[in-house]
């Protein structure tokens, strides 16, 4: 099977575990230039073994932002694809959920976006092409108890993401939304919610494979929103004929 990113640019935010990590595998598999940021120095060591570049980068502060992305064009002199998949939770009560907590999240989870993708339009303008690929989640479609805060900042991100979309029409860069469902990695132990898996007995995870997988085919197809699993499509769909019914369940799917 022909590889179907060969000379492409592509830089994954987040790209030492998780979902960040297997789709940097699966650009660079394709035949892709990947560069894998994050903030783990042992981690990013063995990143780079895997791929073009790792380099250190933290979404949330802009110096930091401004260094990476003018190491990446100074030497690659594009980005074709940018992936912001970087992101944390916080899976608590609306009463036991700090305004810190919040602005927490926001600064990660969209701040942390914007700051990089302002830091790399211009170039991607400037080339009449490229593509931004925002890693939401289902959470960003619908409310779900106790997920006040992480749901607040994935809305925010496929509302900003919308938005920018219509700013760029015409430009010749396009904006993507991933929504996966719940994934099966560390995420949810590092947001403190460590009874996920007895909360939701019969919930099958997606591994970060398969939404890696997601993310390629997306990006192939021009994709301009992919809700990845059929179960989640259908929570989404059943969600917005009959939000009352779905409210009812309470959980994260």
């Amino acid at each position: 099977m022909p590889q179907r990113f060969i000379d492409r640019v592509v830089l994954v935010t987040g790209a030492t575990s998780g979902i960040g990590l297997c789709t940097a595998r699966a650009f660079a598999a394709e035949g892709a230039t990947v560069v894998g940021t994050g903030r783990d120095q042992s981690r990013l060591a063995e990143l780079g073994q895997e791929i073009e570049l790792a380099l250190t980068l933290d979404v949330t502060q802009d110096a930091s932002v401004r260094t990476a992305a003018a190491a990446v064009l100074d030497r690659f002199g594009r980005v074709d694809l940018l992936i912001n998949n970087v992101g944390v939770g916080l899976f608590e009560a609306w009463d036991a959920t700090s305004i810190t907590d919040m602005k927490r999240l926001m600064d990660v989870n969209v701040w942390g976006s914007v700051r990089v993708t302002n830091a790399l339009l211009p170039a991607m303008i400037a080339a009449g092409s490229g593509r931004v690929v925002n890693v939401a989640s289902v959470a960003g479609k619908r409310g779900y108890a106790r997920h006040t805060a992480y749901c607040t900042s994935k809305h925010a991100m496929i509302g900003w993401s919308e938005a920018l979309r219509c700013d760029l029409e015409g430009t010749g860069v396009e904006v993507t939304v991933i929504c996966p469902p719940a994934v099966r990695t560390p995420f949810f132990e590092n947001a403190g919610y460590m009874t996920f898996d007895e909360d939701h007995p019969k919930l099958v995870p997606m591994t970060p494979e398969q939404v890696a997988d997601g993310i390629v085919e997306a990006v192939e197809k021009g994709r301009r929103q992919s809700i990845l699993s059929p179960r989640a499509k259908l929570l989404y769909g059943l969600s917005v004929l009959a939000p009352g019914a779905v409210d009812q369940l309470r959980k994260f799917k």
